[in-house]
């Protein structure tokens, strides 16, 4: 169902355009009517429940294995007298000639390879199709009782142990397979996995794994560089994103890869005076407009721990400022920073 809708999305381009053109006219609700349920008066539920009938009454196998479907004289054996019968719920309304309406509402896409008889084997119907039985008509909640989803499948194969561990996607599908790339990796598909990959998706279709092993990030990003990364991401931009966002750098980068680099490489701000002797970077803390950022690198500087150190009566929660600086003298300028920052 999925690669059926990305077929139809120009088609659907299509009625938007149209319906743009069609905005200022009165015309649009009598030319596109709301879209209503499609109406079908089967109801599984009265034939099997009610009249007790099997599956293969009116789905006998063909000669093929494949289930068939019932005739509009296979009906009438049951149905004859319809006369008091609304026309919407004669067995007229449930075929177009002799093909039964509801032939095709439980196919699978064209590119899954399936086939019912090595199923019916061992199986019988409910084990597949166990809420169709309480179906009381409807096109759409019919559709839903019949086509399965691949959890499904895979889940009911590993309970009967009917295919290996390792599964070959080429042996239910004709598109979906490990040699093959699926129509979401077209385009800017170089561009935009990363967003896919990051958002953790249910669906199976946006399920990396399924086809990559998880190294296979590391090894592709070993020699390719996302395109982020940048001369400019190089010198100064990678700084800022790893403040913000760790994480992402720690899917290729190992946290000591950004110590092992600085080693050798100084911080571009680390020039001309910044350093001893006219020690400029002491600004970067003694001013109102404090950073933190030095921590990076600089985990303890000893020097910093020769402030005094609070009486044994403070403690860090007190308003230094409440009686320092207040009549009191200060050795030194009171820059606006916490005091406890280096009095501890």
């Amino acid at each position: 169902m999925a690669l059926l809708s990305r077929s139809l999305r120009p088609a659907g381009v299509l009625a938007g355009l149209v319906l743009a053109a069609l905005a200022g006219c009165s015309l649009v609700e009598t030319l596109l009517p709301e879209a209503q349920p499609e109406p079908f008066a089967f109801s599984h539920r009265l034939h099997v429940e009610a009249a007790a009938l099997a599956c293969t009454d009116c789905h006998a196998p063909g000669p093929d294995g494949e289930p068939g479907w019932p005739a509009p004289a296979d009906c009438a054996r049951c149905h004859a007298e319809e006369a008091s019968v609304p026309p919407e719920r004669r067995v007229a309304a449930l075929f177009e000639g002799e093909r039964y309406r509801a032939a095709r509402v439980g196919a699978q896409a064209d590119e899954i390879v399936f086939a019912h008889a090595p199923h019916a084997a061992s199986l019988d119907c409910a084990s597949c199709h166990a809420t169709v039985a309480a179906d009381d008509g409807g096109l759409a909640t019919l559709r839903g009782a019949l086509v399965l989803s691949m959890d499904a499948c895979l889940a009911c194969h590993a309970d009967h142990r009917a295919a290996p561990q390792e599964v070959d996607c080429a042996a239910c599908h004709v598109e979906i397979r490990a040699d093959r790339a699926p129509p979401s990796h077209a385009l800017a598909w170089t561009s935009n996995h990363g967003l896919v990959a990051r958002a953790r998706s249910g669906a199976r279709l946006d399920r990396c794994a399924m086809c990559h092993a998880e190294s296979s990030c590391d090894a592709c990003h070993q020699t390719q560089l996302p395109e982020s990364h940048d001369n400019f991401f190089r010198r100064r931009g990678h700084g800022l994103q790893s403040s913000l966002d760790r994480a992402s750098c720690d899917t290729c980068h190992d946290p000591d890869s950004c110590s092992r680099c600085h080693a050798e490489t100084r911080p571009l701000s680390h020039t001309g005076s910044f350093g001893a002797p006219r020690d400029r970077h002491c600004l970067t803390c003694h001013e109102p407009l404090r950073s933190t950022s030095c921590g990076v690198c600089h985990a303890d500087t000893p020097s910093h721990d020769l402030a005094t150190p609070l009486p044994p009566d403070h403690v860090p929660s007190m308003n230094c400022r409440l009686c320092h600086g207040n009549g009191q003298p200060l050795p030194h300028v009171d820059n606006g920073q916490t005091c406890t920052s280096c009095h501890r």
